[in-house]
């Protein structure tokens, strides 16, 4: 039997399950929602996880700060605040999916660069808060990251070889 493109389409496969738990687990551990002031803010790191966020930044995708908000407004502490983001799915060249903060709800400037893959818009889509990325941006973004690896190498390795003689007086 031959089925319509649409059933197919509203189909959940496995792998985008797998996809979507790994988003809701990935943003619920970095993001929180702040119903005092209606933001949608990023968790303080504290210990090994902030020393790890400032040499490699976890960034999400809009489409997974989307999902983890539709699965978070079902909480019952999330219940009074609907719709904190929409999503329009219909295509326009360029961007396939388009997103808006909505009821207010605001995200910290200081917060918004670890969001990638947009479009997210403020709402009444007065300011792109978020802008699409291009596979050059992604490059240059790898290439700044793995530069700081990079230097803190360069730099370890440069004090081993200028603290030779005493390090392996220690060792011995």
């Amino acid at each position: 039997m031959l089925r319509g493109r649409s059933e197919v389409a509203n189909q959940m496969t496995p792998e985008f399950i797998r996809k979507r738990d790994a988003a809701l687990k990935s943003v619920g551990e970095y993001w929180y929602l702040d119903f005092s002031t209606k933001e949608i803010r990023r968790k303080s790191q504290t210990g090994f996880a902030a020393v790890k966020q400032f040499f490699w930044k976890k960034r999400h995708t809009i489409w997974q700060l989307y999902v983890w908000l539709r699965h978070r407004q079902a909480e019952p502490d999330a219940m009074a605040y609907p719709d904190q983001i929409s999503g329009d799915p219909t295509p326009l060249k360029g961007f396939p999916n388009k997103h808006e903060l909505k009821g207010g709800w605001t995200i910290p400037t200081t917060d918004l660069p670890f969001l990638t893959h947009g479009p997210l818009a403020s709402e009444g889509l007065t300011e792109i808060l978020v802008p699409a990325t291009n596979r050059w941006q992604q490059t240059i973004f790898f290439i700044k990251q793995a530069g700081i690896i990079v230097s803190a190498l360069i730099a370890v390795a440069g004090s081993c070889v200028r603290w030779w003689s005493e390090i392996s007086s220690l060792i011995s």
